[in-house]
């Protein structure tokens, strides 16, 4: 289970208890714009040296793809911090959408980074077709990973993501996130073939997201 993981982090955790948690868990989300609302800039480095195992994700959310109200950084100044945390991350997620794409995924290869393309609905789960027309043009970035996360609303919508899952998952690695559900549903594209899903460990940023202390306590109940 442990590589199935990726704990978000927003800064302020407790390094202690941090450090705990990262052993068991594959990968960790650095969620810079998250840090940027309470600290500054020049603090980032410091938080993002933590040393772990965990595959360390750097991402800058755009605010139109933002859960809630984001960080209104201008693009000129996210690509800049991205070129700033590549040193610190072994991948880079920048949403398929964003103008920057391109600019950020060619300084992660100039770094030799890998890269996720993402993107986010906050309202609804699209048809099949949206979906295979986003994954196309996420595979024409030429990235490592894809992801794609999406309200669910209904049994229909959770399928269309299921089916999604199943069908492109053999074919390419794939991390998807149902939003607005229950931790049952929240897991369950890991068995169609996400690579991972997002659990919080201070702070939520999406609906839905499951706490690292519930994932403690089923993996407990599994064992």
């Amino acid at each position: 289970m442990k590589d199935k993981l990726a704990l978000v982090l927003v800064g302020g955790e407790d390094r202690k208890k941090l450090l705990a948690a990262l052993k068991k868990c594959g990968w960790c989300e650095f969620r810079v714009d998250e840090f940027l609302k309470k600290k500054p800039e020049d603090e980032l480095k410091k938080w993002l040296t933590l040393k772990t195992s965990a595959k360390k994700i750097g991402t800058v959310r755009w605010h139109k793809e933002h859960q809630n109200k984001g960080l209104a950084i201008s693009e000129k100044k996210r690509a800049k911090i991205y070129k700033q945390i590549l040193e610190y991350v072994d991948y880079v997620d920048v949403e398929i959408k964003s103008k920057i794409a391109k600019e950020v995924i060619k300084s992660a290869r100039e770094k030799r980074k890998r890269v996720i393309v993402s993107y986010h609905n906050f309202s609804k789960t699209p048809s099949f077709k949206f979906l295979k027309k986003v994954y196309k043009r996420g595979r024409q970035l030429k990235p490592d990973i894809i992801k794609i996360a999406t309200k669910v609303n209904s049994p229909n919508e959770l399928l269309t993501l299921l089916l999604f899952t199943f069908t492109y998952s053999k074919s390419f690695p794939v991390v998807i996130t149902p939003m607005g559900v229950s931790f049952i549903e929240r897991l369950i594209p890991l068995y169609f073939g996400s690579l991972f899903t997002y659990i919080s460990f201070n702070t939520k940023t999406a609906s839905g997201q499951i706490s690292y202390k519930k994932i403690l306590t089923i993996c407990k109940d599994m064992e």
